[in-house]
């Protein structure tokens, strides 16, 4: 019997002993995984940073080009070249200074009267309305964006006459160059030079003194003009009321509808997130209290109307997910979505609600207090560093301690909406400036990651070590 026990309890010893190299080994590989993973993390932010900086630097090369009008010669090493006068020009491809500023200076002002014409001022406009499908162009006939639509499907908005495609611009971006736009604006640039030259002679001149480039600069001032106007008459359509229930934040979404009319829509929809959170069956990870800041109006999907609704049909509505919106709140919706409702009676009383392929483009929604501000974390890493005016301009505060960044703040403006800090009595003075775009999120994420990986490694100098 000693015997047995003495093998029984050398083997309970021998089972300590590999329990306690599986847990050392565990622990080793967790650590070289996080290691690796943060490293990779790392490299792909110093990556993006870098292209946002070369981008930066591009585009004020261009700034430069355009104002001092460069314009660069192809010529061989050492060739004889002549200008229309029959001149020579040097081996650099140049003519003398004087002569090239005299031909510069007379085109440029053909180029700036040929811009100035009635003639091509019309022309711009009334390629506008036809690619539009409009009449006017003031700011009650400008068709919003169907977002959520492809531009390849039979919803897409159709000129009736001939069934294509019309052209589409999300007014609301604000930006001339942004990616819904960049297309529509070059339709407008193609028509003005394909119809222009088959309006008679006068036309035809005129576009041919207009220098290149100036056509798409003129179309794309046009634009963002037409763009403010449609933006002011939207803010007239805001409610009068910007503290009800439904939130401070009264602005019009890409829908039509003003923010707190859409809020009303998702209302039920937060409250049956806020149920399910708090009950038993939801993974304890997601009732962390660092996660409360995503239950708020401002974090939920919009709903839509649902295009592809039948008559006669139960009223559902179309939901898409926002393009800025990041995977971890993708993942703490989806988790909580698929606990059951501790209230059947609520849930019966939801509306039907189908989720689109599609994503919602466009930025969070402007908040006007910091409670029902979207958090850093809750936005995608790259949109936050090409948008670094977003926590400026009140769409998105800093996440807080619980989330290794800074803690947020009230932002207070006056009542124009400009950055101008007041006191308020519960917020600290701000003084709201310009970030530099490029550098300053990436740096940020950069210096995160780096604290990461300095964690991990624990004071070791050598990574290599850890794989020794």
């Amino acid at each position: 019997m000693s015997a047995n026990l003495a093998r029984l309890n050398a083997a309970i010893v021998a089972h300590e002993q590999l329990e306690t190299k599986f847990s050392t080994f565990k622990d080793q590989a967790e650590k070289k995984f996080q290691f690796l993973y943060n490293e990779n993390k790392l490299l792909k932010a110093e990556n993006l940073h870098l292209k946002l900086q070369q981008k930066d630097a591009d585009e004020r090369l261009r700034r430069i080009e355009a104002q001092v009008g460069i314009e660069y010669i192809e010529a061989g090493d050492g060739a004889d070249i002549e200008n229309d006068e029959g001149e020579k020009v040097d081996d650099g491809g140049q003519q003398s200074s004087a002569n090239v500023k005299a031909e510069k200076d007379d085109q440029q002002r053909a180029s700036d009267d040929a811009l100035k014409s009635k003639i091509f001022r019309d022309l711009v406009g009334e390629s506008f309305k036809a690619l539009l499908g409009v009449q006017k162009l003031d700011a009650q006939h400008l068709p919003g964006y169907p977002m959520g639509i492809g531009e390849g499907t039979d919803h897409w908005p159709k000129d009736p006459a001939t069934g294509k495609n019309l052209t589409r611009f999300d007014w609301r971006v604000g930006r001339h160059d942004d990616s819904v736009n960049t297309a529509g604006l070059q339709k407008v640039a193609d028509r003005v030079r394909l119809v222009g030259p088959q309006m008679g002679d006068a036309a035809k001149g005129i576009i041919s003194a207009i220098l290149p480039g100036q056509i798409e600069k003129n179309v794309r001032t046009k634009y963002m003009r037409m763009a403010g106007e449609y933006r002011k008459a939207d803010k007239k359509r805001k409610r009068a009321d910007e503290e009800d229930d439904l939130g401070d934040d009264v602005e019009i979404t890409d829908g039509g509808l003003d923010r707190a009319h859409m809020n009303s829509r998702v209302q039920s929809k937060l409250d049956a997130r806020k149920r399910k959170r708090g009950s038993n069956e939801c993974d304890s990870k997601w009732q962390d209290p660092k996660y409360d800041s995503a239950f708020i109006l401002n974090a939920m999907s919009d709903d839509e109307d649902d295009l592809e609704q039948r008559p006669g049909e139960a009223r559902t509505f179309l939901t898409m997910e926002p393009e800025w919106r990041s995977f971890e709140l993708s993942a703490l919706f989806a988790a909580v979505d698929e606990v059951k409702d501790p209230r059947p009676d609520q849930a019966k009383l939801a509306k039907l609600r189908r989720r689109s392929a599609e994503q919602k483009m466009g930025p969070p929604p402007l908040a006007r207090t910091l409670a029902t501000r979207v958090r850093s974390w809750m936005v995608k890493a790259d949109f936050l560093m090409e948008n670094t005016d977003w926590f400026d301009s009140g769409r998105v505060a800093h996440s807080g301690e619980a989330w290794g960044d800074d803690e947020a703040k009230e932002l207070v403006k006056d009542r124009k909406g400009k950055g101008k800090a007041t006191d308020s009595g519960t917020a600290k003075k701000v003084i709201v400036r310009k970030r530099n775009a490029v550098g300053e999120a990436s740096t940020s994420m950069i210096e995160t990651v780096q604290h990461k990986i300095g964690e991990i490694l624990q004071g070791i100098d050598d990574a290599d070590m850890l794989f020794n």
